[in-house]
């Protein structure tokens, strides 16, 4: 089970390099009717001096594309997933507002398939670590009308 606030992780979850600290989950609802998405950020202490780059986020079945930022040992990965919330509970294309919405992709929602691919400076090996489950965080900010 993934825990916050820097309390530890199981060894699954862990290698000799990177860690993950916490793993949260986000969701928001848009501007746009029926819109909604879900904001994903993945904590993560390296463990050595090494550069750590972070080269892909999947999350609960989704490739995410994200942000990293550093403080210290710990890596901070972010990024947003926007899906329309309907039955089929399909993404929403970067369309502007009011645009008609065609051929959108189904959204994968698999909690299982949830990791991070990260190198190592020097190195053009890939090294893949798994994240158990995101934690479900309320969001603070008031919703969009």
């Amino acid at each position: 089970m993934l825990a916050s606030c820097g309390m530890p992780v199981s060894s699954l979850y862990q290698d000799k390099t990177v860690s993950v600290i916490s793993a949260e989950k986000t969701e928001w609802t848009g501007g746009r009717a029926g819109v909604r998405g879900a904001v994903y950020t993945v904590k993560l202490r390296k463990q050595s001096n090494s550069a750590i780059t972070v080269k892909t986020l999947r999350a609960e079945g989704n490739t995410i594309p994200f942000a990293q930022s550093y403080a210290g040992n710990i890596i901070t990965v972010k990024g947003s997933l926007t899906y329309k919330n309907n039955e089929e509970n399909t993404l929403i294309e970067d369309t502007p507002a009011g645009a008609p919405i065609e051929k959108p992709a189904s959204q994968k929602l698999n909690p299982k398939d949830s990791w991070i691919e990260y190198t190592i400076k020097g190195s053009q090996t890939l090294y893949k670590i798994s994240i158990s489950k995101f934690t479900a965080v309320e969001s603070a900010e008031e919703p969009a009308p």
